[in-house]
């Protein structure tokens, strides 16, 4: 342990060394602690960058890391030099900039609420399988850490921004890294996977065949695991939450007011994935970009970050991409090929990610189609808002803003534009172009959500497909909508104390609707389908391993957390005809399917013999969850077609097993 915080220790000064020299080469204007986390931030992308050179190109070994991040650090050390600005400005060294009492008390009630947040959240780790962990953690826990946003934007803007800014980190941290304590098994599904595919590329160099993303986010906990000695389950549940808490701290620094950060979805950086880390590098793309762009190196903070958001996540990366060839064109001189080229590259911008998405599934054999009359159902669009009350006020407030994230903060973009296009007639803003990267996405969100039939994929999956390419529309809108927030709250010069509690209520409702959404709820108003992976699946998964030989032959039909669980203690043991998974990940797949007539139709043993036919195996094994709708019905009639069955932890789970010279008959 004390050989991982040393490392922990190493490695966060060698960002702080690098971000120091990044931050006065590229970030000149910003204050000190400003510019060297913003460098230090680019420094982790060029990491990820290196590091999945190394992937692409050769075997990930400790050799060719320690290469990589050589290169890395040589290279930094090397271009900062020759690129330094040497602009020197007397920043105010202020601390509590005349406000000490303010600051002293604004602190103290962030500490003091953050204390019991700790408190509540490690209190009951949750190890059983919940639809929703506020059916455990009560919500009202969420009061501690709403009132620890409200102090720390009031410290922030009404007393000292370097306390504020460390007041926000915390707090912003405490909220994403409460999951991994809330749920010490795990949570979510993907962040198994990619667990697994990281421990395997550590065991053997590399991973056939190599995906063409993920590898973003996968080197750098290799480069912390391999070089740094920390365990990936460690940094695997921290990473996203440190650099996620850290980014939205700078966003706030860097727009007017920083609020609009509670209305992007909280939720995505709970957990690490490269999806979620592709997101933090877009938005990171977005606010580096200078208020003014007069040459090509304005723009080498936002192209690193795109590029390391494109070779995490391609969904988030191509949009980055196309937003920085957008402000590039604007060093450009005005001429009518200018004008040209925006325009297809907002064409482009609108139909890429459809098209990625359709090809990806033709590459695949995936049957895919595209119905141009189908656009115009507007109506089908998978926008949950909400406008209707349930008769509990509180829950009223926050199902309001929770229901209507995205179309606030778009509409509140509209706002900003407006605005903005308005204050271009003076000084041209690349911040529009924010602005048509937003309206590329919604045509997008549109095409692949009405236009685009996954039919192989489940219902839940193609609606994520489409939500994921929404959710980016509001990334690109923040700097727009929280200039809109500032326009509207510059009206108030001098408000009324009723006006400024009415200011800070709406901040306590948005900032508590943002954490109560962190998770599944299961409530008068929502009822939650999800269940975290439970110690009775990692039961389960060694139960039956336990009942077979390392080299046997057999498949297993369970959920999803059962698979995750088994892909967390045995990796991937077991691969079929077709590159069939021997448990049924991911979901689209085709043991998957067989898993859903099994538990919505009927379990039955024509069923478990065309999946072993699938697979080209002789035996195979069906999970029942205790939680599962009917699941004593399944359960029942699974036993009547079964030749053995058991059941772990009670019958928290229960395992049915078939082979092929099974018959109907009573189980042992």
């Amino acid at each position: 342990m004390a050989l991982i915080f040393l490392s922990a220790i190493l490695i966060t000064g060698l960002l702080t060394v690098l971000g120091r020299r990044i931050g006065t080469t590229l970030f000149p204007t910003e204050t000190r602690g400003l510019s060297t986390t913003m460098g230090a931030l680019l420094a982790v992308a060029c990491f990820s960058i290196s590091g999945s050179a190394v992937y692409y190109f050769s075997i990930v070994n400790t050799f060719t890391l320690g290469i990589a991040a050589a290169a890395t650090i040589g290279g930094i050390m090397f271009l900062t030099r020759r690129w330094q600005q040497h602009i020197k400005l007397d920043f105010p060294h202020e601390l509590f900039e005349n406000r000490r009492g303010r600051s002293i008390a604004l602190l103290f009630i962030t500490a003091i609420s953050l204390a019991a947040w700790w408190q509540a959240i490690l209190s009951i780790p949750i190890t059983d399988a919940v639809r929703s962990p506020w059916l455990v953690l009560s919500p009202i826990s969420i009061i501690a850490p709403a009132i620890a946003l409200i102090t720390s934007f009031a410290l922030l803007h009404r007393g000292s921004k370097r306390l504020g800014s460390l007041a926000l980190f915390s707090t912003l941290f405490s909220i994403f890294a409460s999951t991994a304590f809330l749920f010490p098994l795990g949570y979510g599904f993907d962040p198994f996977l990619h667990r697994a595919t990281i421990t395997h590329i550590v065991e053997h160099g590399t991973i056939t065949p190599k995906p063409l993303y993920y590898i973003g986010e996968y080197a750098l906990e290799l480069f912390g695991n391999i070089l740094g000695g920390i365990p990936i389950a460690g940094i695997d549940a921290f990473l996203v939450p440190i650099i996620a808490a850290i980014t939205l701290t700078i966003t706030a620094r860097r727009l007017p007011t920083g609020i609009v950060i509670l209305l992007i979805g909280l939720s995505n950086f709970i957990t690490t994935t490269p999806q979620s880390l592709a997101y933090l590098f877009t938005i990171l793309a977005v606010v580096t970009i200078p208020k003014s762009l007069e040459r090509y190196r304005d723009i080498i903070a936002s192209s690193i970050f795109a590029i390391a958001a494109l070779i995490t996540h391609p969904i988030a990366g191509v949009p980055a991409c196309f937003f920085v060839t957008f402000c590039a064109t604007r060093i450009w001189n005005q001429s009518p090929m200018k004008t040209i080229l925006r325009s297809l590259l907002a064409i482009g911008a609108a139909i890429a990610l459809p098209v990625m998405f359709a090809v990806q599934a033709m590459l695949s054999h995936a049957p895919v189609s595209f119905s141009f009359n189908h656009l115009w159902k507007l109506n089908e669009l998978p926008i949950s808002g909400f406008f209707f009350s349930q008769g509990n006020t509180w829950l009223d407030a926050m199902y309001l803003v929770i229901g209507n994230l995205s179309l606030v903060i778009i509409l509140l973009a509209v706002i900003g534009w407006y605005i903005t296009a308005k204050m271009q007639k003076l000084r041209p803003d690349p911040i529009l172009d924010s602005g048509i990267m937003m309206i590329s996405l919604i045509v997008s969100f549109v095409l692949v959500a009405l236009g685009i039939n996954f039919s192989y994929l489940i219902d839940y999956e193609r609606q994520d497909f489409a939500l994921r390419l929404l959710l980016l529309a509001t990334l690109f809108a923040l700097p727009l909508a929280d200039r809109a927030i500032a326009n509207i709250a510059s009206r108030f010069v001098t408000p009324s104390r009723a006006q400024f509690a009415a200011g800070y209520i709406a901040l306590f409702i948005v900032g508590s609707a943002a954490l109560y959404n962190l998770y599944p709820r299961h409530d008068g108003y929502v009822r939650s389908a999800a269940f975290n992976v439970s110690q009775a699946d990692f039961d389960t998964v060694y139960a039956i391993n336990q009942r077979e030989t390392s080299d046997a032959d057999y498949i297993v039909l369970s959920n999803q957390a059962t698979a995750a669980a088994a892909l967390q203690e045995f990796g991937f043991r077991k691969y079929y005809h077709n590159d069939i998974f021997y448990y049924p990940i991911p979901t689209g797949g085709a043991l998957y399917q067989k898993y859903l007539s099994m538990v919505e139709t009927a379990p039955t043993q024509e069923t478990m013999q065309s999946a072993m036919a699938l697979t080209g195996v002789s035996k195979g094994y069906f999970v029942v969850s205790n939680y599962w709708w009917k699941s004593d019905e399944i359960i029942e009639n699974a036993k009547q077609q079964t030749d053995d069955w058991f059941a772990v932890d009670g019958g928290k789970t229960t395992v049915f097993v078939f082979s092929n010279e099974a018959s109907a008959q009573s189980p042992q």
